[in-house]
């Protein structure tokens, strides 16, 4: 038997081998559910970390005290979730823009709630509805900042152009770090 044979038949002896192993796939349904964002999933518990963020009051006074903090905008309050643990803070937006209906923003979270996760999945609530926008992944990046580069849903998109970093957010933030769902 020649190599070429040889390694032909390893490799459907193997593929062979890897298609048994392999659990069986999901369902449509199953695939449906997955596609659904996570306050649709648990609408109860959405209802109640919603709720939390729209009491929660963005920290001004402490945080100003430092120099390179004092030139960012207003604080955007956020509810941080790390397992069971939630931690109300509040994120500094230190980077927006809004430009062909993408949005870039780098924010720095303050005081304890400083992670230093490799990503956060970001839901973007709205500050008027207490509804939830739309979710977007946050990846960590210098200096303790977090990156967002996403497109946004059309109608944000137009409404948050004119947005400058140094005005009040029309968002509070839900950050959910680790695998599971809230």
């Amino acid at each position: 038997m020649n190599d070429e044979r040889a390694v032909s038949v390893l490799l459907h002896w193997r593929l062979r081998e890897a298609e048994a192993e392999a659990p069986p796939p999901p369902s449509a349904a199953r695939l449906l559910e997955r596609a659904r964002p996570w306050w649709d999933q648990l609408p109860e518990r959405a209802r109640a970390l919603f709720e939390r963020l729209r009491r929660t009051q963005a920290a001004y006074g402490h945080a100003q005290a430092e120099a390179r903090r004092a030139r960012c905008g207003h604080p955007v309050p956020a509810l941080v979730i790390r397992g069971q643990e939630e931690v109300e803070t509040s994120a500094r937006v230190l980077y927006l823009d809004v430009r062909d209906g993408r949005m870039r923003l780098r924010f720095q979270l303050d005081g304890a709630a400083c992670l230093e996760e490799e990503t956060l999945e970001a839901t973007f609530v709205s500050e008027a509805a207490t509804e939830p926008l739309f979710c977007a992944q946050a990846s960590l990046s210098v200096d303790g900042e977090y990156r967002i580069d996403v497109d946004l849903p059309e109608e944000l998109a137009q409404n948050w152009t004119r947005l400058k970093v140094t005005e009040k957010m029309p968002f509070r933030l839900i950050l959910r770090a680790g695998p599971t769902l809230v």
